[in-house]
């Protein structure tokens, strides 16, 4: 769609829609012609002074692990 509104093919090559991704994310991305799946895209916005609490060495986390933290933060 992007090309297609006058957009240069080049800057489209590995991209894809932020619409489309964050409705893939709630599990209703768009099903492509053989089989593609929209892939989800998840977004945590600017402020990632969190990530201190949440992973103090600089370990890998699980999203299990973000959502004990999010509630222990905001019990």
């Amino acid at each position: 769609m992007y090309v297609r509104k006058g957009g240069d093919v080049a800057d489209a090559d590995g991209k894809l829609c932020l619409c489309n991704g964050l409705l893939a994310t709630i599990g209703l991305g768009q099903r492509r012609p053989g089989g593609a799946v929209e892939p989800p895209v998840v977004t945590l916005g600017q402020d990632l002074g969190f990530l201190n609490d949440l992973s103090p060495g600089g370990e890998a986390y699980t999203a299990s692990d973000v959502v004990k933290w999010l509630v222990g933060a905001c019990s």
